[in-house]
Formats: structure tokens, sequence, C-alpha cells
């Protein structure tokens, strides 16, 4: 039986991404160790013979007894094939998981181009058209607007889908997990300073810039033209470890504001206390 530690799901999905998607290379150990992997499952699931039936029965006693006897052998190669492939099955899938999980920041990073040259697109259109980025205040009949309009909803569903294959590959290593995990497996905030903090930065823009990108989750278009408008992301792919350290930029700065927000403290020990809280 195939169990939990034998799974290679994810890894066979992040090769299966790495192979579609131009430069991105695979090691030939990889494609190396899945064919072990394959004969191991072959083995694991090898057939014993099948019960007899009248039909099987012969015609003397002498040719049942060595009928028996090569069903017999038949019957223990098979279970020992089952037995020895299940052996084999974990450390197999193990190594595997292993080899692909090495390969996985390097492949995201090798999707960097490809994401940046859509969101320089997409930055291009959203100069043109007007504040209000819901469709609902698009006027598609202008030509004006419609045009970069439609070159930017088709750079945006190109983003989607290459984000979609960026979240088959970080599973094969981790899982994103976290607050707003998936806005910052493609955007970054800037560490904050003391300065932002004091002046509520994030309560007055940051925060209100993360609101308005949660409300576009049904608005794809939207939503990315608003990523690439605003001041306060970078986009840029995240490999797993990234998207962990971008959470606690906002943590960080999180702790600050919770710093200025106490009481007893004088501004100089508050500065203190904040540039603390900033340093982690």
């Amino acid at each position: 039986m195939i169990t939990f530690d034998a799974d290679t799901s994810k890894a066979q999905n992040a090769v299966a991404v790495a192979r579609r998607r131009e430069g991105l290379t695979i090691p030939a150990e990889v494609d190396q160790v899945a064919g072990m992997w394959q004969v191991a499952v072959d083995a694991s699931h090898m057939k014993t013979p099948e019960r007899p039936t009248v039909g099987d029965i012969p015609a003397t006693a002498e040719e049942l007894r060595r009928l028996i006897a090569d069903r017999a052998h038949t019957y223990r190669i098979a279970r020992a094939h089952q037995q020895v492939g299940t052996d084999f099955l974990e450390p197999i899938a193990r190594k595997y998981n292993l080899l692909v999980r090495d390969q996985v920041d390097g492949w995201i990073r090798a999707l960097q181009p490809d994401f940046l040259a859509l969101v320089k697109v997409l930055a291009k259109q959203e100069k043109k058209l007007p504040e209000l980025l819901d469709r609902q205040h698009i006027d598609l009949r202008n030509p004006a607007i419609s045009a970069p309009w439609e070159t930017a909803s088709n750079a945006a569903v190109r983003l989607d889908q290459l984000v979609a294959d960026r979240q088959t590959l970080a599973r094969a290593a981790s899982s994103d997990l976290g607050r707003d995990a998936e806005l910052w497996a493609v955007a970054k905030l800037d560490e904050p300073t003391a300065d932002e903090v004091f002046a509520h930065k994030l309560r007055d823009h940051v925060g209100p810039a993360l609101r308005e990108w949660r409300d576009l989750r049904q608005q794809p278009i939207a939503r990315w033209l608003y990523l690439t408008r605003s001041p306060h992301f970078t986009l840029q792919l995240a490999t797993p470890g990234e998207v962990t350290q971008r959470q606690q930029v906002m943590e960080r700065w999180q702790q600050a504001i919770a710093v200025v927000m106490g009481s007893g403290l004088s501004h100089q020990q508050a500065q203190h206390a904040v540039a603390q809280a900033l340093r982690g």
C-alpha cells in the first residue's frame, strides 16, 4: 500500500510545470529517480496468479502437482516483489521529493522575467485607464479605454496562469501559509521606517491599499491593475521562504504600531521601542 510518506504528487506536479514552462531546467537525476519510483510502484503492484477455475484442472494428479508447484513459485515471486517494491517506495519518494524541492527556488526565479514583462505591460496600460478600475466604471464602448483594458485583460490572464504555476512549484517545497500569503507570493512592501510608523502610514495608506486588494478578489483584471498602480507594493515573485519574509515585514510594522499605541512611554522611549520592533 502506498502511504502518505511515499506521496510524490506535489513534486510530480512541480516537475510537470517545469517541463511545460520554457527555460526551466530539470536535472537528469530527477528523471532517473522518477523512473526508479515507477519501477518500485510496478513491483509493489505485481499480480499474484488468479484463483484456478474448473478449466485449469489438468488430466492427472502428477500434472496437478507440477502445476501447483509452478503456481506457488509464481505466487511467491509476486508477493516478494510486492513487499520489496513497497519497502523501496518511501526512500525513493523521499529522495525524489528532496531533489525536486532543491530546484524550486531556481524554477520560481526562472519565471521572474516573464512575470516582470507582463507587469510592465500592465503598468503601461493602467496609465491609459480611469482612476476607478471597477468594471462597472469602465466604459468599454470607448476605444481609448477598451483597447488598453483588453491588453491589460490578456496580461492579467497570463499572470494568473503564471502565478498558478508558481504556486504549484512552491507547494513542492512548502506551503505558503498565513494572512495574505497570496499577495506576498507576488508583491512585497518596503521595510517600514520609524518616521512612517509615527506618521501612521500603515493606518492611512498601506492598510487601505490592502483592503482594496482584498475587495477586488472577484475582479482579477482590476486587482492586477491596482497592484501595478499602487505605490506601496513592488511586484516580484517570491520563493516560499520569501513569502514568510514578506509577512514578517508586515508583522514588524504592526508590532511597531502597537508600541506607539501603548501608554506610559515618553516620545524618546517610544522611538527606542519602535526601532527595536522594526529590527525584529
